[in-house]
């Protein structure tokens, strides 16, 4: 059920945009709060961090998204960038599996048309909790079709309680992980989840942007 609300956010027919908005800026206006059916939803709050604005997630036995939905252009800007922190990990859990998948942090991008499910692909990428390292592996809640990828783009303790700035090449993830060239997203999220565990999780994260390949 969480695949189907993160892939309900995808707008892929929305006009082309520059992107989410910036936390910094308006906080979480312009994003939306996307519960999973039955499970109680994280609380996201807007703090500030040394003057600026970013989004808390406070996780208790919980998991829901923040999202965003609009259509950006790879062929311009496949890099994602974005900031992020949490205050600790979940140990001994496989996050191979549904009893096991819950991530301090997590960002996604959905590509693919709402009303075609077998077309929607999304990327997860992951502050891993160290347990299972590995390059990637589906996520167990993609179903047997595997749209989903988690990416462990930062993995065990190294970084916690610090603002750690991340880059990704989505349009080539897509094409590594999926085998699929992709020119246009339709969805961005955050997401701090603990409901496998049924423990408690704090993280923040700063904006999230797209922009062109050497920063240009």
């Amino acid at each position: 059920m969480r695949a189907l609300a993160l892939w309900g956010l995808c707008l892929c027919t929305a006009a082309a945009a520059d992107g989410p908005p910036r936390f910094s800026v308006g906080g979480l206006d312009g994003w939306t709060a996307e519960k999973i059916l039955s499970v109680k939803p994280t609380a996201y709050s807007v703090v500030e961090d040394a003057g600026i604005k970013v989004v808390a997630a406070q996780c208790e036995d919980s998991a829901s998204f923040e999202g965003w939905a609009g259509a950006i252009d790879l062929k311009q800007t496949p890099m994602l960038a974005w900031r992020w922190k949490i205050e600790h990990l979940f140990t001994g859990l496989d996050e191979r599996v549904k009893g096991g998948s819950d991530f301090p942090a997590r960002v996604y991008v959905i590509a693919g048309k709402r009303w075609l499910p077998w077309s929607l692909h999304t990327l997860e990428y992951a502050w891993s909790n160290g347990e299972y390292k590995a390059a990637s592996w589906p996520s167990p809640y993609s179903g047997a079709m595997g749209q989903a990828v988690i990416v462990p783009v930062r993995a065990g303790a190294e970084g916690i309680g610090e603002w750690r700035e991340e880059q990704r090449d989505v349009q080539a993830d897509f094409k590594q992980f999926f085998g699929m060239d992709v020119d246009k997203i339709g969805a961005v999220a955050v997401m701090s989840d603990c409901d496998d565990s049924h423990g408690k999780a704090h993280a923040w994260f700063g904006d999230v942007q797209f922009g062109a390949r050497g920063g240009k």
